[in-house]
């Protein structure tokens, strides 16, 4: 497919849900993994975070660059991993770049509240580490995320397919 403004949107999409989803399997296995404290570090963890790397797609890029699963290396990977092309990082800067390619601005201009939203919730992703979001509750962490991933998907409607009535 011709990169085009068409191919952008879809990559735009693809981009943002995939960010969305990484997140929410994280949310998900997180819970479920800490509901039983007696089995951290055991085998049945580890096999366990393996699962949730491999639910991701990304348990033999994770083992190629990290070797041993860790709870708090696999948080880290799936949230802020500049490189995996599934990290919720990777997705919100690359969807940056097709959103900017739709609008025609150069990468750290503003023209559109689309543009803007999507900058700012990848620069916290950016300024935020592992032990922040650890510290602060992954939960709650990844529950904002979502919400602002929702307002980014919106504000993307607005900007570009919502119906306008003159008045």
């Amino acid at each position: 497919m011709t990169h085009n403004e068409a191919w952008h949107f879809a990559r735009l999409g693809r981009l943002l849900e995939r960010a969305d989803m990484t997140s929410r399997i994280l949310d998900v296995k997180h819970k479920l993994l800490s509901a039983d404290p007696a089995s951290v570090g055991s085998l049945h963890d580890e096999l366990a975070w393996g699962a949730l790397l491999r639910s991701a797609s990304a348990l033999e890029m994770y083992r190629k660059r990290h070797g041993q699963i860790m709870p708090s290396q696999v948080v880290s990977f799936l949230l802020f991993d500049q490189k995996f092309p599934r990290s919720v990082r990777y997705c919100l800067r690359k969807g940056e770049r097709s959103l900017h390619a739709i609008t025609g601005r150069p990468l750290g201009t503003s023209g559109s509240s689309a543009e803007d939203k999507l900058e700012s919730v990848a620069k916290r992703v950016d300024r935020t580490d592992v032990g922040d979001v650890l510290s602060r509750g992954l939960h709650t962490w990844l529950d904002e995320l979502q919400g602002e991933c929702s307002a980014v998907g919106a504000k993307i409607h607005d900007s570009f397919f919502a119906v306008r009535q003159d008045v």
